[in-house]
């Protein structure tokens, strides 16, 4: 399998694990010499909370490319890509966080997915489903999950 492009789907709460995340994902894309996309899905209320706190106008807001790229989880995780020479790009979307992450990853043409997510119980996934879960089973290619780590 020839690896082109890895999409990292950074979720809203990702900076607890940021750097597991980023060093995983060099990991795998270094050695390759694969090209990074840093995904977010903003719901319109989270976007519109994002262009409220950047400072934009919410008559005439950026463009969501631009409000995820001062997220600090996706910040950290430029910064630490661009300090190992991974080539990166940032990319986001409004709407449905599955079908954002989904669609992504077609557009992005992505060889491999990262994910992250939290232990859940099954019955946790049954009732409240799992954004992390729907792109393992979706997903166009392979998906890397790393769990967050439990507190003992």
């Amino acid at each position: 399998m020839e690896l082109n492009t890895v999409l990292v789907a950074v979720g809203p709460t990702e900076e607890n694990r940021v750097a597991d995340l980023t060093d995983s994902v060099c990991a795998v894309a270094g050695p390759a010499d694969a090209r990074v996309v840093l995904f977010h899905s903003f719901t319109e209320s989270a976007f519109a909370e994002g262009v409220e706190e950047t400072g934009h106008d919410p008559e005439d807001p950026p463009e969501p490319d631009e409000v995820a790229a001062l997220l600090e989880s996706m910040d950290a995780m430029s910064t630490s890509l661009g300090e190992r020479d991974i080539e990166y790009d940032i990319h986001s979307a409004i709407g449905p966080p599955i079908d954002s992450i989904l669609g992504a990853i077609d557009e992005a043409d992505a060889d491999m997915v990262f994910v992250g997510g939290r232990g859940r119980s099954p019955v946790g996934k049954a009732i409240v489903g799992s954004t992390a879960q729907k792109v393992l089973m979706n997903a166009s290619c392979p998906v890397v999950f790393l769990r967050e780590d439990r507190e003992a």
